[in-house]
């Protein structure tokens, strides 16, 4: 059991440390020195309820992986990729990865806790949106000009992403019980919580890489919400990385969409309060 943590711990953060040479994003906007960094309390989705895959056999045959395996490795490499990026600007706490029996107790407190339902996500309601997109995708396109890859058509690379934020619906998580949400506040004592609401990687098979060889695209998606420490909505979307990929492997699949997601994410986060 020990060496399936390891293993799970490995492949999630492996990505992360190849930072310098891949396409995952580093926020170039360096907390003032000195500066108290605010607290973002950060929640991975649930292993198994809004978790939608059509591929996760592929991987875990080509990963030697258990199915299990898979989903865990996902829910683990989104959750460092997040915390990754907020650590720029802000100090994180990812609920998945502590390791007190309170904070296992949170965890599985969480969800049963919460409820979610479809909604509009608040980028179409306000001119955020805009900004954000900007911001991230001139952070990716500086990032491919500096590794010298062009990354616009199929020819190009053997794996690329782009982002899009154009769902005009997303899964929004309400806080069903106050109480709980007042117990949460007083023992992290956030400043922002990020909620991962829900997590899908679906294969186009309209759009074949190499059909002889079963290489398709595919798009990830990720459904999130930014609160106060009151509940109250900061900001709520669904943003997709379109994937395309020559092969399976789990690391490339995180390390080339993961940071670029969890980028998003950090834009839609309030600066100093």
């Amino acid at each position: 059991m020990k060496s399936l943590v390891l293993k799970f711990l490995l492949i999630a953060l492996l990505p992360i440390a190849a930072v310098g040479q891949s396409t995952v994003l580093q926020s170039d906007e360096a907390t003032e020195e000195g500066a108290a960094k605010l607290k973002v309390l950060v929640v991975p989705f649930h292993l198994t309820r809004y978790y939608f895959s059509d591929c996760d056999k592929a991987i875990a045959e080509r990963n030697k992986m258990q199915l299990p395996d898979v989903r865990q490795s996902f829910m683990l490499g989104m959750d460092y990729a997040t915390e990754n990026k907020l650590d720029k600007k802000y100090e994180p706490m990812n609920l998945a990865q502590m390791k007190d029996s309170i904070d296992k107790d949170y965890i599985a407190r969480f969800y049963d806790n919460v409820t979610y339902n479809y909604e509009t996500p608040t980028r179409t309601l306000s001119k955020k949106q805009a900004s954000v997109m900007t911001k991230v995708k001139d952070s990716f396109k500086s990032v491919g000009q500096d590794n010298n890859k062009s990354k616009t058509t199929l020819g190009d690379a053997e794996n690329y992403s782009t982002l899009e934020a154009e769902d005009d619906r997303y899964m929004r998580l309400n806080w069903a019980k106050p109480e709980f949400l007042e117990s949460l506040n007083a023992v992290y004592q956030p400043d922002y919580i990020v909620t991962i609401n829900q997590f899908e990687i679906k294969t186009d098979f309209q759009k074949c890489i190499d059909r002889e060889l079963g290489k398709y695209a595919r798009v990830i998606k990720i459904h999130y919400n930014v609160f106060r420490p009151d509940g109250k909505q900061v900001y709520g979307d669904v943003v997709s990385a379109h994937y395309n990929s020559t092969n399976d492997d789990i690391n490339a699949i995180i390390q080339d969409n993961f940071g670029l997601l969890s980028e998003y994410v950090l834009q839609s986060l309030p600066g100093k309060k």
